[in-house]
């Protein structure tokens, strides 16, 4: 007998992309997600000694608004995933891939944090979405 899983993939990015709207939705989601970042390991903030906050938060929230809608398998998402991936690999920013961990961690931190109907089952599904387009972003960092 094939056990079910209780919920569809479609489904999954439907309850983690909601869950991110609604923390989206306070207004201090981003500097929320920075301060876990940087609390996560303190030696990331290095790779942001000359940046604007204030516009670095704007691209967060449209490159997380790319993430949740690639996992929906919206072709624009996956161009500019694939766009930001190339800005950030070996070549651009060299962003190493274990730094993304921290990076996921600090986005659960703080849906956790900014969704007012978080629930301890959503961290299973945001992790899942989550790291479907991650680890592509990941997968481009050595090519061109």
């Amino acid at each position: 007998m094939v056990k079910k899983r209780k919920k569809s993939w479609t489904e999954k990015v439907e309850i983690a992309k909601n869950s991110y709207l609604r923390g989206r939705n306070h207004n201090s989601f981003a500097k929320i997600f920075y301060k876990n970042l940087f609390f996560l390991n303190p030696k990331i903030k290095n790779i942001f000694s000359d940046t604007d906050f204030e516009h670095q938060e704007k691209l967060l929230l449209i490159g997380l608004d790319h993430l949740f809608n690639y996992s929906e398998n919206d072709n624009d998402a996956k161009k500019q995933i694939l766009r930001l991936s190339k800005v950030h690999n070996a070549k651009g920013l060299n962003i190493h891939p274990h730094l993304y961990y921290y990076w996921i961690e600090a986005l659960i931190m703080t849906i956790k944090e900014t969704d007012n109907q978080y629930h301890n089952d959503l961290e299973f599904y945001l992790r899942e979405v989550i790291s479907f387009p991650v680890s592509f972003f990941i997968s481009q960092y050595f090519l061109n």
